[in-house]
């Protein structure tokens, strides 16, 4: 297999550019259709190819076949096979490639689509060796790569239990076409499958424990969920009307009580340290008031990551109206499509209202308290004032 790659200038010239394509032109979330999976291809084509014995010029157009099938992934996912086809031609037709040879590598790459059935030898040794993955040490690790490019470039979101039993059928209906993969690898593909059976079994187990444990499976939870949500929502609205009350009440007094007091005030000097009192009680107790009724700080988007791992509360429009449809989406299908993810988020969801209500209460407790006090200071220091006994100091 080296010497050929090594005789031949048009293999080596097209093995530099497709690394350097791939490399430089992939992002980074290609992890499934990598240089490392089309550089496997080549590696498989050629040992299949050589175990059925095909001829020099045969191993030749599946090397470039296998170089260039996945080439169009730079460009689009979703039908790079028309790409990957249109960039071996211009290669190939810039080099002066023999045209029927042209025409059979073309044809073996337009044969790596699922939806194109292989028409003879060399197009069926390119499908299997494309599918050679199935029958890897390493399948469930690549699997799991797949399926994070189908979620970033397909938005197809899948739980791991909808994950494994979708590989399960797939490998089950699977069938490598010629003889020599057989050989090869369905002992090593029916290892795979054996494992994937058992990940689904042991999912669906869990799966089924989970709702029996969980909200889910407890209509009290669920009911106890909703009234907790309704008392924090309105615990809420109680705590903004005590809020505008403190407000209404101390913006009365500064707007309507001070000035009628220090009119009076030019005449009796001593009424400057009772009104004094109140307005600094006042404006204490506004700024509380404000505090409690100010809205909480928010993001308008969460990353990523977290939409990943599942920690997002998405169900608080704070966390997400600066995200873009597609990303809320994404985030509400990453939740709905877990039931453990969806109770956590539930969870979440109830903590951070109760957390924002404490917030709130604490805060209307201080208004409350330094109104009082402050109301009952002014009072005495008003007495204190008009009988002219010593204030403090």
């Amino acid at each position: 297999m080296e010497k050929t790659v090594a005789i031949d200038p048009i293999l080596l010239e097209a093995e530099r550019t497709v690394i350097r394509l791939l490399s430089e032109q992939l992002t980074t979330h290609h992890w499934y259709h990598d240089l490392e999976h089309t550089l496997q291809v080549r590696r498989v084509a050629l040992e299949l190819g050589e175990r059925m014995d095909l001829s020099q010029d045969e191993l030749e157009i599946l090397e470039l076949a296998a170089l260039f099938h996945d080439t169009g992934f730079t460009e689009v996912y979703d039908g790079h096979e028309a790409a990957s086809h249109r960039i071996a031609r211009e290669f190939l037709e810039a080099r002066d490639y023999p045209q029927d040879k042209l025409d059979k590598v073309l044809a073996c790459i337009e044969a790596t689509q699922a939806s194109m059935q292989p028409r003879n030898l060399l197009e069926e040794i390119i499908c299997d060796a494309d599918l050679s993955n199935l029958a890897q040490s390493d399948y469930l690790r690549r699997a799991e790569d797949l399926r994070h490019e189908w979620r970033i470039f397909r938005n197809e979101i899948y739980t791991k239990t909808d994950w494994h039993k979708l590989n399960h059928d797939f490998l089950e209906a699977h069938q490598y076409r010629t003889e020599a993969a057989r050989e090869l690898f369905d002992e090593s593909k029916a290892d795979n499958l054996e494992q994937l059976k058992t990940l689904v079994k042991k999912e669906k187990k869990k799966k089924k424990k989970n709702k029996e444990k969980g909200i889910q499976g407890s209509r009290s939870a669920q009911m106890m969920f909703k009234t907790a949500l309704r008392n924090h929502i309105d615990l809420s609205a109680l705590a903004d009307n005590k809020a505008n009350i403190m407000l209404t009440i101390n913006a009365a007094i500064i707007t309507f009580v001070l000035p009628l007091g220090l009119s009076y005030a030019m005449q009796y000097n001593f009424l400057f340290y009772p009104l004094a009192s109140l307005l600094i009680t006042c404006l204490v107790a506004i700024v509380y008031a404000t505090l409690a009724t100010r809205p909480a700080k928010m993001s308008g988007k969460v990353p990523e990551s977290r939409m990943q791992a599942g920690t997002a509360n998405l169900f608080f429009f704070g966390n997400f109206y600066e995200m873009t449809f597609d990303e809320y989406k994404y985030g509400i299908d990453v939740i709905v499509n877990d039931d453990n993810i969806m109770e956590a988020a539930i969870m979440r969801d109830l903590h951070s209202l109760g957390t924002i209500l404490g917030r709130k209460y604490r805060l209307l407790r201080i208004c409350y308290t330094v109104f009082m006090v402050g109301v009952v200071v002014s009072v005495l220091v008003f007495f204190f004032a008009f009988y002219g006994l010593p204030i403090a100091g």
